[in-house]
């Protein structure tokens, strides 16, 4: 087998693109008004069925894990390569930007529709979001720490103080105990160590709403970007004849068994979580395998996740994970005063709301996320000005 060249893994955006879309229709159909009970038999299926957004947070964090692993993979080190600091100065650069600028968005979505609802003598929104310790912590990334500050001002900004979390245990617990231990035991006792809280605290109180197992999850990824492209996997069975297509089927149908038989609302949260972690590593070790066996033209896995519409949606898709729930819960709250029912709330939502959350949101990534990144079209599109002859300079003796 050939190794893949340090080039770009398109299917990871993809990857992205995928789970993130699978969000967007999560919180497109969860519709929180009274008449929930009263939908279709159909819609209340297909939104059983999109109702699982917080497995795809699994695999946003398994694919995490992968890609800040990947070049000290690729470098055979054991540490991090260019040295923290450079580390902290391009995580930084990735997330704050975009995730402050969410904030001060979701915020103002607050306000105004506090104001609009004072006017109109109407309900305002919960008065805790704006309070002193919602808007601290989530200045600080560490509003996971408390539940009634968690969700308040925007639901999935959870996630993301988790990952920043993360991203510290990484270089410090990860890395080292992968160099002493290996890859394998690293991730075992990452996500033991991190369902700990869960099991041993009291059942209010052990953080189930921040997901610290995530941490296995986030190991999980680190071991898949190893197993790829280090030197230490060269010649080895994960590597070379492991059927990671196989085991991502199996694993796949483990998460859809757990779904269908209800499982997955009655296991505790770090043992469901754990399955959809499992298919996020196989499925990336098949795209990493069948890249080095046939390359991705001629891979059918390759080119679906490897597809210019799945790519170009995982290019903004940490700006559409970070826009779209303000914009459907104000469209909510502004399209129950039309009486829709059940079945029409929904149906707005997946029909007429979803593509404008996704304009918003590439409007939004144009502006604050990808001047940090890959650069964007649209600040130089504006940025540009017709030439114009220049104005006469005014003669002081007239």
């Amino acid at each position: 087998m050939t190794n893949v060249p340090s080039r770009r893994l398109h299917f990871l955006d993809g990857l992205r693109g995928s789970a993130c879309l699978y969000v967007l229709l999560f919180h497109a159909s969860t519709v929180s008004t009274p008449a929930d009970s009263e939908l279709s038999t159909w819609l209340r299926i297909l939104c059983q069925w999109f109702g699982r957004g917080h497995y795809s947070v699994v695999v946003f964090i398994v694919l995490s894990g992968f890609s800040l692993m990947l070049p000290v993979a690729r470098a055979g080190a054991d540490g991090l390569v260019g040295g923290f600091a450079d580390y902290l100065r391009r995580r930084s650069r990735r997330i704050l930007p975009t995730y402050y600028a969410a904030l001060v968005v979701s915020i103002a979505l607050i306000v105004t529709y506090n104001m609009l609802m004072a006017r109109q003598g109407g309900r305002a929104v919960d008065s805790a979001a704006l309070s002193t310790g919602s808007i601290v912590s989530h200045l600080f990334l560490v509003h996971n720490v408390k539940f009634d500050w968690a969700f308040r001002i925007n639901g999935p900004l959870w996630s993301v103080a988790t990952e920043w979390q993360i991203y510290f245990l990484f270089p410090w617990l990860l890395l080292p105990l992968a160099r002493r231990a290996g890859m394998g035991v690293m991730t075992v006792v990452a996500y033991v160590l991190g369902s700990l809280p869960f099991f041993l605290l009291p059942p209010n109180d052990n953080f189930f709403w921040a997901c610290p197992w995530f941490l296995g999850s986030f190991a999980a990824g680190m071991w898949g970007a190893a197993i790829g492209f280090s030197p230490k996997y060269e010649g080895s069975w994960l590597r070379e004849r492991a059927p990671w297509g196989l085991f991502s089927w199996i694993s796949f149908g483990l998460v859809v068994a757990m779904v269908a038989g209800g499982y997955a609302d009655k296991w505790p949260y770090p043992v469901a979580h754990f399955f959809p972690s499992l298919f996020a590593f196989c499925l990336i070790n098949a795209c990493v395998a069948r890249s080095r066996q046939v390359g991705e033209s001629s891979s059918v896995l390759l080119r679906i996740f490897g597809s210019r519409a799945l790519v170009y949606v995982g290019g903004f898709s940490y700006s559409l994970y970070l826009v779209q729930h303000p914009v459907f819960r104000l469209s909510e709250k502004l399209a129950s005063k039309f009486n829709f029912g059940a079945d029409g709330m929904v149906l707005v939502h997946l029909l007429v709301v979803t593509p404008i959350v996704v304009a918003l949101a590439w409007i939004f990534a144009e502006l604050f996320e990808r001047p940090f990144t890959s650069g964007g079209i649209l600040l130089p599109a504006l940025s540009r000005r017709t030439p114009r002859e220049p104005r006469p300079v005014p003669n002081p003796q007239r």
